[in-house]
């Protein structure tokens, strides 16, 4: 699956969730997850557990820019997170953990997540989805919801939660 990502540094997530319900958006709720990172030799691989919702193992491979980009993910929901983490640690070195509480939001194609990450603060992420129109029309849309929601001048980040995490540790 593709999609379009940007993440921004953001504190004002107040005002982000006021803009996105103003232009039609529905309140998903708040989602408690947890990110277990794993050293894979190609992309990207993270079991999120998600507090009284089971999990998901997601595949996924994009490029470290600022800028928005192309995101290509693979995603498979799992009722027993614990038991396939068990499973996932036997095999592939554990590489990092990640915490964060997401409200989450959804308008049109595109999920908004304001996200509080245990150690690092304050993010808006988005995710425009790229289901039955083209990657032009995605990029547009993404590009419209950076303005709407007020995030044009906000600090585009170019790494993952995770990435952050490990480069505070080391600084």
């Amino acid at each position: 699956m593709l999609q379009v990502e940007s993440k921004f540094r953001w504190s004002d997530h107040e005002a982000v969730l006021a803009r996105a319900l103003d232009a039609g958006a529905s309140d998903e709720g708040l989602l408690v997850q947890r990110d277990q990172f794993f050293g894979v030799s190609k992309g990207r691989l993270k079991l999120r557990t998600i507090a009284g919702a089971g999990g998901e193992l997601i595949a996924y491979d994009r490029d470290d820019i600022a800028a928005a980009r192309m995101s290509d993910y693979g995603l498979s929901p799992t009722a027993d997170a614990a038991l396939l983490d068990d499973v996932l640690g036997r095999a592939l070195e554990r590489t990092g953990l990640l915490e964060k509480t997401r409200h989450l939001l959804i308008l049109r194609n595109t999920r908004i997540h304001l996200d509080d990450v245990v150690g690092l603060g304050r993010f808006v992420e988005l995710e425009t989805a790229i289901h039955d129109h083209s990657e032009s029309e995605a990029l547009a849309e993404h590009d419209e919801l950076i303005r709407l929601l007020g995030l044009a001048d906000a600090e585009r980040i170019a790494v993952g939660y995770m990435d952050l995490v490990k480069a505070n540790a080391s600084s």
